[in-house]
């Protein structure tokens, strides 16, 4: 519950003389404050309105009785023009018409605030139509009926004085409603704001106590991770890791062994390539051998490798396949032929190596090192996150909190003035 009026320490007798002037009061109390304050002005307009009404009613009978005249005098129209007789008669009977009907017509009787609100309605439509009637025939009434339109314009001045203090009591009355409304607003604005606190504290407990259970398990986490980096079966893995990544070097000599002595056979192979008739499987290798001899070269396709050789070598020697020089071109497809063992021996030992080691390396589970350093990265990202909400719902409070009292001053101000007590 929060209470309007406190300030700075005072004096004991500035204390004293402060509660005679100051009246304390709890936001709760305010709407029913203000409403009592809304009834009692809506009271006051009421009975402030009667007599205005009863002297508007006057007034509309005033107007009455001043038209009755004007319709029972014929203003001398049988001594002028008969047209000019005619524009008369007409203006007379528009405005007789007119004025009577605005006129004739009783307001409510005022019981409540809306039937001054209504008069007030009803009188300003009353003043506008008259208005609109006396208008166009003004230069009638001021020539052939200028006592009655001064009788008319001194009745409606009366009524126009009369509205326009009905238009300042409904101005008042909307006054204070639009600042109720206003206060109202605040007032909710500070329930508003403080549920708000609340419910971002409540958020920032819950998620402090998720960071803390997150640094929990960061902290077995790195346990572990630490225990099984710091086993001799991990440092036995990165030996042989090691020893995996430097067998790289070694394929490579021996890719670019390959590839040099298949770059001399090139021209032929590629040129036979074109007009080969070999079955798909062979035509298949052929193109391997072309684009990737180290890759292609197998136990298993050495035979298919030694054939397609051998084709290319009838084909140069029949001339099928044009080369600068058939012999040496023969002489180093026998070599590459040749040199197949070799290569194959090189491979089979560069892959036992591989094995070997592969094996080796199963002694330690790195899939296990792998996810529970995931899973720890993970948990860090979301510790930080949560760090950065609370961070922001703090600035968000102290956003928060800094209108309050902002809010407060607003309500004691408005609410001193309709009250005309220092709240």
């Amino acid at each position: 519950q929060m209470v309007f009026g406190f300030g700075k320490k005072k004096s004991t007798n500035e204390s004293i003389k402060s509660t005679q002037l100051v009246k304390q009061v709890s936001l709760d109390k305010i709407e029913g404050i203000l409403q009592e304050q809304k009834n009692k002005l809506s009271n006051q307009i009421i009975e402030k309105s009667k007599p205005i009404s009863e002297e508007i009613e006057i007034k509309r009978r005033e107007i009455v009785h001043v038209i009755a005249q004007f319709e029972s005098d014929d203003l001398g129209s049988q001594n002028v023009d008969k047209h000019l007789k005619v524009l008369i008669e007409r203006g007379k009977n528009a405005v007789i018409s007119g004025v009577r009907k605005e006129a004739s017509e009783k307001s409510d009787e005022i019981k409540k605030y809306q039937d001054v609100v209504n008069l007030n309605l009803d009188i300003a439509q009353l003043l506008k139509r008259i208005g609109d009637t006396l208008g166009p025939n003004s230069r009638v009434m001021h020539v052939f009926a200028r006592k009655y339109a001064d009788k008319l314009k001194d009745a409606l001045a009366d009524i126009t004085r009369e509205k326009a203090e009905l238009q300042k009591i409904v101005n008042d009355y909307n006054k204070l409603d639009s600042n109720i409304s206003n206060i109202l607003d605040l007032s909710k604005k500070i329930i508003d704001s403080k549920k708000e606190i609340e419910n971002e504290n409540r958020s920032i407990s819950k998620t402090k106590e998720e960071i803390q259970n997150n640094l929990k398990i960061i902290q077995n986490m790195e346990e572990e991770i630490h225990n099984l980096k710091s086993s001799d079966k991990f440092v036995e893995f990165l030996n042989v890791k090691k020893e995996l990544e430097s067998l790289e070097p070694e394929k490579n000599k021996i890719k670019h062994e390959i590839d040099f002595q298949f770059s001399k056979i090139s021209r032929p192979l590629g040129k036979y390539s074109y007009i080969s008739s070999l079955e798909k499987p062979l035509k298949k290798i052929m193109e391997q051998m072309v684009e990737n001899p180290y890759d292609v070269i197998t136990n298993e396709t050495k035979s298919s490798v030694i054939e397609v050789l051998q084709a290319v070598i009838k084909s140069a020697v029949a001339g099928s396949v044009s080369v600068k020089d058939v012999n040496k071109s023969v002489e180093q497809i026998e070599e590459t032929i040749n040199r197949l063992d070799e290569f194959l021996k090189l491979k089979e030992n560069l892959a036992h190596k591989r094995n070997s080691l592969e094996q080796k390396i199963l002694i330690f589970n790195s899939k296990d090192l792998e996810e529970k350093e995931k899973t720890l990265a993970k948990i860090k990202e979301n510790k930080t996150k949560s760090e950065s909400d609370v961070s922001n719902l703090e600035n968000e409070i102290n956003q928060t909190t800094k209108l309050i009292p902002e809010f407060v001053k607003n309500i004691e101000t408005k609410v001193s003035e309709i009250l005309g007590t220092k709240i």
